[in-house]
């Protein structure tokens, strides 16, 4: 969103924005900025985001002219270099500006054409200075809306800097699974129920159930959601959300597990939540005595055992205990069916 000197109340959002100077619609208000400190501030959408999102859905436009509505990344994790002696290090001269990157996210568009420790010096050929800025469209935005000018599957050159060697690489642009989703809409949340033990994937819903400001979010969860690192074994992050009491699961309360996140079954770790489910599945279906789960809050694990003796009827007495009416959402299949 692009920051606007108008206050936004309660029942303002979605409201046409209008510039001073022209009269012209230059946005959609979306928020306000709830601060007691801060008046006349707001936030809107942009029109060419709302343009490119309405030409993505319409469905008169011919299938191969329509573009993605869905907005690029680079999914690369930035360092700003206002440091003289960091520029230096970097072997840049005096007069290069840019980023650095530190991290490259799994599957991302930067995935085999970016490395930590380059250098991004152009993007699409506008210059980043080194607070991670560019002058676009005739004013200072951040990189981001450099890239967002352009669609999902084009090609976007970039010039950089790699071990003091200037180079252009052809970066093609994809959108970015973040590790962590934000801003789910009509999507109803996977889960499942085994042991009684609720596991649910973690998204920004489930963390603003805490509040919208995240303040009071468990912390572990909150680091996941800003600096969790996407890779091969984690595209996810599956949390135990819930203990529901039963003899199955004697000795794990809520208190002592309760919003760890799993990183492993039977030693195989958990990339998502599809595969956490077939993990237990297959343990199942092996008729293994103990299904082991190995669940963390930061660096120190704890280990989970689950009898698979018990579940079946651990199943039915939590669903007649607590009424629950399913044991697990639409997305999976029922991994008590090997009991």
């Amino acid at each position: 969103g692009v920051q606007i000197d108008a206050a936004i109340n309660s029942g303002n959002s979605g409201g046409p924005v209008l510039s001073q100077s022209t009269g012209g619609l230059v946005g959609v208000a979306f928020q306000g900025y709830a601060g007691s400190s801060v008046e006349n501030q707001g936030h809107m959408v942009p029109a060419p985001v709302i343009d490119r999102f309405l030409r993505g859905i319409d469905d008169d436009a011919d299938a191969d002219e329509k573009p993605p509505p869905n907005l690029p990344s680079l999914g690369v994790h930035l360092q700003l270099l206002q440091s003289p002696s960091l520029r230096r290090y970097l072997k840049m001269k005096d007069t290069d500006t840019g980023v650095m990157v530190t991290h490259v996210e799994h599957g991302s568009s930067a995935e085999g054409s970016l490395v930590p420790g380059d250098v991004l010096l152009e993007v699409d050929g506008t210059k980043l200075a080194n607070d991670g800025s560019a002058v676009f469209l005739g004013q200072r935005l951040a990189m981001v809306a450099i890239l967002q000018a352009r669609y999902v599957g084009e090609t976007v050159p970039i010039r950089l800097l790699r071990e003091g060697k200037e180079m252009t690489i052809d970066v093609t642009l994809k959108t970015l699974h973040q590790l962590v989703p934000r801003g789910q809409y009509d999507v109803r949340p996977p889960f499942v129920i085994i042991g009684g033990l609720l596991f649910q994937p973690l998204s920004l819903e489930y963390l603003q159930s805490w509040g919208g400001d995240l303040k009071d979010a468990p912390t572990h969860l909150v680091e996941q959601y800003y600096d969790g690192i996407s890779g091969p074994d984690k595209k996810e992050v599956v949390v135990l959300s819930q203990v529901l009491s039963d003899e199955a699961n004697v000795g794990f309360t809520f208190d002592s597990v309760g919003l760890d996140y799993v990183k492993s079954v039977d030693g195989v770790p958990v990339a998502d939540m599809a595969r956490f489910v077939a993990a237990i599945g297959k343990s199942i279906e092996a008729k293994n005595e103990f299904i082991r789960l190995e669940v963390t809050r930061g660096n120190v694990p704890n280990i989970v055992i689950l009898e698979t003796s018990k579940l079946k009827q651990a199943d039915e007495t939590i669903r007649d205990r607590y009424q629950i009416p399913l044991r697990h959402s639409s997305h999976f299949a029922d991994v008590h069916d090997a009991l």
